[in-house]
């Protein structure tokens, strides 16, 4: 494919995180916490963990948000390595934590990845490991919580009394430009952008952040009508079957093809960006009604197209809509409702129970917390004892 030699470039040549783990092991020998903040495609997900089993701190166990991710993230690793490593998502790591037995004292180093997604699970749950770690449930273990940069970094040390290891620059240089006029058709931009670059531009793929897997399908069925020469149209997204997704992003497309991925925010983790040159961005996430991005995300989404070399990314907005974006992606548990759905998370996992547990997000007190109660009571989630209901249980859970 056209991007193949550049993708076989990029994989000769070590991860960025292989640079850090002089520093990483460095700061474990004296710290049980050791916050590390790298781009996206840094090598966090599948490399990391590998280093630090080989390094003498396995088993280790690694936690995504997303159930995509950790199946990627697994597949990627698995394809070099085979490696005392357990792939598992955020809410199966609450499991283990609040598990009767003190399961995760078997285990080397606990990786907490994608921090910085700051959903609700991830924030009980770097609540319920600073916990279990004032006590004996966690053995020896280690935590290595991972994220892309931002203000949960300074978050994250405070909480943990932790150092960082940072390293958040881009491998390559990434050129941004911007749309001349307005995205009048979100779908209708992408298709014209895509064979724009196919017709014009140097061999490379393209992958392209849409907000909605109905965005992708449409995209996608788009694509494929106009039948363009070495175009090959890939597509991911939450609900894809493990296999699926791992045909659609690790299988070889024909010589001298152009790849175009087409994707959800899921490829933010870059666990699927190797030989990627282009970037295209409408600027949007999904959320009812769809939002638009933050500053921060939006850097994100435009590094992803220097990983492998020198890369461009097309916003599909224009300049003076970026400039009115907020700095900062705002945490799940700060947006509208996300306090009952939180403290039904805190009830389900007994983390309420647990002597040491602390919110990890400062805004929310804890007096909040305690007044929540009544509103699960009378909507059902909580009996009048404070026990979940059956209501309660099937409601509290976060995204996989």
């Amino acid at each position: 494919m056209a991007g193949a030699t550049q993708e076989q470039d990029a994989e000769a040549r070590p991860p960025e995180i292989c640079h850090q783990m002089p520093a990483i092991i460095r700061f474990l020998e004296d710290h049980p916490v050791v916050v590390v903040s790298a781009a996206p495609g840094s090598g966090k997900s599948s490399v990391l963990p590998r280093c630090l089993a080989k390094r003498g701190y396995g088993p280790v166990l690694c936690a995504q948000p997303r159930h995509f991710a950790v199946v990627l993230a697994a597949a990627k690793a698995g394809k070099v390595w085979d490696s005392d490593i357990v792939f598992t998502t955020t809410r199966q790591l609450l499991n283990l934590v609040g598990a009767p037995a003190p399961v995760l004292a078997r285990f080397g180093t606990i990786v907490i990845d994608e921090a910085n997604d700051r959903t609700l699970g991830t924030d009980v749950l770097l609540g319920m490991v600073k916990a279990a770690m004032g006590t004996r449930r966690m053995g020896q273990c280690k935590v290595v919580v991972c994220t892309a940069g931002g203000l949960v970094d300074g978050m994250l040390c405070a909480f943990f009394g932790a150092p960082i290891v940072a390293s958040l620059h881009a491998a390559h240089a990434v050129d941004v430009r911007y749309a001349r006029g307005p995205m009048l058709d979100m779908v209708a931009a992408v298709v014209d952008e895509v064979a724009d670059i196919h017709a014009s531009q140097p061999p490379g793929d393209v992958l392209v952040f849409l907000p909605e897997n109905a965005h992708i399908i449409d995209a996608h069925a788009k694509l494929e009508q106009l039948n363009l020469p070495g175009l090959a149209v890939r597509y991911i997204h939450d609900n894809l079957p493990a296999e699926l997704m791992c045909t659609m992003l690790y299988a070889p497309v024909p010589y001298g093809s152009r790849r175009v991925v087409l994707a959800t925010d899921v490829a933010e983790t870059a666990v699927s960006v190797s030989g990627i040159t282009y970037v295209l961005d409408p600027g949007l996430v999904s959320e009812q009604p769809l939002v638009r991005i933050s500053k921060e995300t939006a850097a994100t989404r435009a590094a992803t197209a220097g990983f492998s070399g020198s890369g461009r990314c097309h916003r599909l907005y224009q300049q003076d809509e970026y400039d009115g974006f907020d700095e900062h992606t705002v945490p799940h548990i700060r947006r509208d409702g996300a306090v009952v759905k939180f403290a039904l998370m805190v009830k389900r996992h007994a983390a309420d129970g647990m002597p040491g547990f602390e919110v990890f997000d400062p805004s929310l007190e804890p007096a909040v917390l305690e007044n929540v109660n009544d509103q699960l009571v009378a909507g059902g989630y909580l009996d009048k004892l404070g026990n979940l209901t059956e209501k309660g249980e099937r409601e509290a859970y976060d995204e996989d």
